[in-house]
């Protein structure tokens, strides 16, 4: 077929030989042997050159067709191997992809626009087990929710700070002191889902008291308490550098409690072998991590 397209656009068997790398007599004998398995005239021989004939305009056509759909698989065939193209299933923990998720798809998505990302907001125990199952190429969650499970790789990403946030004109800031945790009982106390295991835990997410609400959608979080008297223990991420934080004022009442850092962490199978674009995304996650961190 390239015999046959290069001859075409040449219309000469010299020319055409040289741009295809072969001798003119080799040519020749290649159309020649072409003409007589389809048993059609597919050039006319000119002394100055070839014209195709209809039938010859008709092969050229598809030869044409064809050829293009041959490059266009090897080059998605290398863009496969690149990583440009692909499918990529992968999940987050509510707190990642509320600090992570813009960045993750902003990154993967300038340097391979091509690819198909499936991201889902997923607890941990339902991240793990999606990725164990093969349904998420990897995940994102939490480590201090982790369980440890055979066949599980974990990787460190970042640690976000923790903090207690109240609406600005919150009663609490109008105390002439420092705010005790006492102070805090009148108040909704709102976080994240937590595990019913760390009930008992002392560390438990507000010191001595427990929580109020609970809710993974955090821009409801973030809403309720711009709108109420809760407090709100979140990542200081969530708010730094953030326009919608500007209302929002973190206190910490005494004596101090050392909040929960977030250990966020990637997730993998041990043996599975990913995508190319998979891993692709995986990289471009790795190096970028530290900006994460708060």
């Amino acid at each position: 077929m390239q015999q046959l397209m290069a001859l075409a656009q040449e219309r000469n068997f010299t020319r055409a030989a040289n741009v295809i790398g072969m001798t003119q007599p080799a040519l020749s004998r290649a159309i020649a042997s072409l003409e007589a398995e389809t048993g059609l005239m597919l050039f006319e021989r000119f002394p100055t050159g070839v014209l195709p004939t209809a039938a010859g305009e008709e092969l050229i056509h598809e030869a044409r067709r064809i050829l293009g759909s041959v490059a266009l698989v090897e080059h998605n065939v290398r863009q496969r191997g690149r990583g440009d193209l692909g499918n990529v299933n992968f999940a987050l923990g509510p707190l990642a992809a509320s600090c992570m998720l813009k960045r993750i798809l902003t990154d993967t998505l300038t340097e391979a626009p091509q690819l198909a990302i499936s991201a889902v907001v997923r607890e941990t125990s339902a991240i793990v087990e999606g990725v164990m199952e093969g349904a998420f190429d990897f995940g994102i969650c939490s480590a201090n929710t982790l369980k440890s499970r055979i066949g599980i790789e974990t990787i460190p990403l970042a640690s976000f700070s923790m903090g207690m946030f109240v609406r600005s004109g919150h009663p609490l800031l109008s105390l002439n002191r420092d705010v005790e945790w006492n102070d805090l009982v009148p108040y909704p106390r709102i976080t994240g889902r937590y595990p019913q295991s760390g009930r008992l835990d002392a560390n438990r997410p507000f010191g001595p008291l427990d929580t109020t609400v609970e809710c993974n959608d955090f821009e409801v979080l973030r809403a309720t308490t711009a709108a109420t008297d809760a407090i709100w223990l979140t990542a200081m991420a969530m708010l730094a550098g953030d326009e919608k934080g500007d209302a929002l004022v973190a206190i910490n009442p005494q004596p101090f409690h050392d909040l929960a850092v977030a250990e966020i962490v990637l997730v993998r199978q041990t043996d599975r072998l990913l995508d190319p674009a998979a891993e692709r995304i995986i990289r471009l996650i790795m190096p970028t991590t530290a900006s994460f961190s708060s």
